[in-house]
């Protein structure tokens, strides 16, 4: 009996090899999402903790112009940091997407060549099956040929 042998075999692996790498990329880059969250979430923490001082200082008085503009100057450069972590944010996300995109394209090319996989494998069992009936067959013949021959000599 003969074993099955899928002649894409290699395809297969190139086709799961394939969809494994961007599964990869996909996790780097969901990754590299969780740290531009975190840098989000310090930037927003870092820009409270500068309005709550500088509302703490102005409850006490005694400022001068001076430190007003540096505490302007300082909450837009704050609110500035935050934006651009924001956009970093979009530009990882819409990277994110295209790599799911790509994923389920593999991943529906590689379902694909398993499904042939699949199909010829049935086909073999179902010839292999057909084989073995056709032996079973073949030497039940025989036997009941040889006890014919012998009650005929009996």
């Amino acid at each position: 009996m003969k074993k099955f042998v899928f002649r894409l075999e290699a395809l297969l692996t190139v086709k799961r090899n394939a969809e494994e790498e961007i599964k990869q990329r996909l996790a780097e880059k969901n990754h590299e999402a969780e740290l531009v969250r975190q840098d989000i979430a310090a930037a927003h923490d870092r820009l409270k903790e500068f309005m709550a001082s500088v509302k703490s200082d102005r409850r006490g008085g005694g400022e001068n112009v001076m430190a007003m503009r540096s505490s302007v100057a300082h909450r837009n450069h704050l609110k500035l940091e935050l934006l651009r972590a924001g956009q970093r944010l979009d530009e990882v996300m819409v990277c994110i997407y295209g790599i799911n995109q790509e994923l389920i394209k593999a991943a529906q090319e590689r379902r694909a060549v398993e499904i042939i996989k699949e199909k010829r494998f049935e086909e073999w069992k179902r010839g292999n099956a057909a084989a073995e009936q056709k032996f079973i067959d073949d030497l039940s013949q025989q036997r009941f040929i040889r006890n014919q021959n012998s009650k005929a000599q009996v």
